[in-house]
């Protein structure tokens, strides 16, 4: 993602990856921190939230709620999305974005 924008980059790789299956909100700040995007975590958080905000106005995904460690839908999101969505899961499910 360098020398690019980093939201918009993500975006992207989001996109790519909502073809072969739905993507974690923690998986956001993965593919931040495995591209070596500079910035704190609350930056990090803000460009991931930027780019979920783009790809649900764009109709390319849904919120669900997932359980770990599988892929199964639990439940629609029914609320907004909140910052430790995009902590690591842990026992309960996760907020992810899906196709399907």
């Amino acid at each position: 993602m360098n020398n690019i924008d980093p939201v918009e980059a993500l975006a992207q790789e989001v996109d790519d990856y909502l073809d072969i299956s739905s993507v974690g909100l923690y998986e956001f700040m993965w593919m931040l921190n495995g591209d070596m995007v500079p910035g704190s975590k609350d930056e990090h958080r803000e460009y991931a939230l930027r780019a979920l905000r783009s790809l649900l106005e764009q109709d390319r995904g849904r919120l669900v709620l997932l359980a770990w460690p599988s892929d199964n839908i639990v439940a629609e999101l029914d609320r907004e999305v909140q910052p430790e969505d995009f902590n690591d899961p842990g026992d309960d499910p996760y907020v992810a974005i899906t196709r399907d």
